[in-house]
């Protein structure tokens, strides 16, 4: 499965649900958004893997365990504390809000949902995103020195697109 799966397949569907609720939008408007948004997050953190500096830090960070509990917790995604671990998230995957917010807006651009909205939901997607990869790095043997597992996990080239989550969304609610 590709990263945009688990996120979507997360708490049985439950992380969806809550996602949005807590921008007012439907499951469906969820997933859409989710299915351009995981990937541009997963390409900011493979660009940041990409070095090792970059991959060690990535490593240390889902090896700290914090973010699982988005994952196993759904409803905590819309608390400030949640959000604030959200933002930081998105700087280090992006460097800086303009890219947070030039990523928005195509999602904007190709979803139909506006751009606030997509803005709102950034941070508690990020956070959710790491704390998936998190629950899928439990038990896994990963070290700074080959990282494989989190290489593989951030190939976005592994989703065959939106029709492919949609199905799988409709498995679950």
């Amino acid at each position: 499965m590709s990263l945009l799966s688990d996120v979507v397949s997360a708490g049985k569907g439950v992380l969806v649900k809550e996602l949005a609720k807590l921008v007012g939008l439907s499951d469906d408007q969820a997933i859409s958004a989710l299915s351009l948004l995981v990937p541009a997050l997963s390409k900011g953190l493979d660009r940041n893997t990409a070095d090792r500096n970059g991959l060690e830090s990535l490593l240390s960070v889902v090896r700290s365990g914090n973010h699982r509990e988005y994952v196993d917790n759904p409803e905590t995604l819309s608390s400030s504390e949640t959000l604030a671990d959200g933002n930081a998230i998105l700087g280090h995957i992006f460097g800086n809000k303009d890219v947070s917010r030039e990523v928005a807006g195509f999602v904007s651009s190709k979803t139909g949902i506006d751009t606030e909205t997509i803005k709102k939901m950034l941070p508690a997607v990020a956070a959710a995103t790491l704390g998936t990869i998190e629950k899928e790095d439990e038990g896994t043997a990963v070290s700074a020195d080959d990282g494989n597992f989190l290489k593989e996990l951030l190939r976005t080239d592994r989703v065959s697109g939106l029709d492919a989550i949609l199905s799988l969304a409709r498995k679950l609610f």
